[in-house]
């Protein structure tokens, strides 16, 4: 089963309630964005407040920035209590080699096959990778799709992450053409940038259920 394989992950969390629902629900990891232009940003005191209170706390807390400074990440990290930085912007692989003692996610706009040639330089310093569409001016939680083409193309070295546009109605077809390690879920089980929408969750975790 599909439910047996790959774990989701919830972006954009700004809500208690929201985010024991995905726990509840199964979700192998939560995300926090500390990018302050985000619509989904949170502050690191909010977000501990909330990881502080989810049961069981064995979920994966993920903190999402873009192109903070060194030890403004690691400040936030510590504040949080997050357990993985997830760095969504133009980090260098020299940058993450200064985070080398904590644990990083790096996340990749892919907007051309040149891109996918930088991605080995960042294999020694980090956990994962994640791969979201490229939209001029935005780091992330747009909706909009990667391409297929360029999806065929990424190795996978590292345990890798799908995200853009990905939600209940279309998880699938994307799942088992590349069958990335997890998936990376925000504005597709929204109300509003931000606000989970319950029913969204719910079926996005029973349709992986039942498939």
């Amino acid at each position: 089963m599909v439910a047996d394989i790959f774990p989701i992950k919830v972006c954009g969390i700004t809500q208690l309630k929201d985010a024991q629902l995905a726990v509840d629900l199964g979700a192998m990891a939560l995300g926090f964005i500390f990018y302050p232009k985000s619509p989904r940003y949170i502050s690191p005191k909010a977000a501990h407040e909330i990881i502080a209170k989810l049961t069981p706390s064995s979920v994966l807390k993920v903190g999402v920035f873009v192109n903070a400074g060194a030890q403004e990440a690691k400040s936030v990290a510590l504040e949080s209590g997050i357990d993985i930085l997830q760095l969504h912007g133009d980090e260098t692989p020299e940058y993450c080699a200064s985070l080398a003692n904590l644990r990083l996610w790096k996340a990749f706009r892919l907007k051309s096959e040149g891109q996918i040639a930088q991605i080995s330089a960042y294999e020694p310093f980090v956990e994962a990778f994640l791969f979201d569409a490229a939209i001029e001016g935005a780091y992330g939680g747009t909706g909009h799709s990667l391409s297929a083409d360029l999806l065929a193309k990424i190795p996978q070295r590292k345990p890798t992450l799908l995200a853009g546009g990905l939600g209940p109605d279309n998880w699938q077809s994307t799942y088992e053409t590349y069958r990335p390690w997890a998936i990376d879920l925000s504005s597709s089980v929204e109300s509003s940038p931000g606000i989970k929408d319950p029913e969204k969750l719910k079926k996005l975790f029973l349709k992986r259920k039942s498939t």
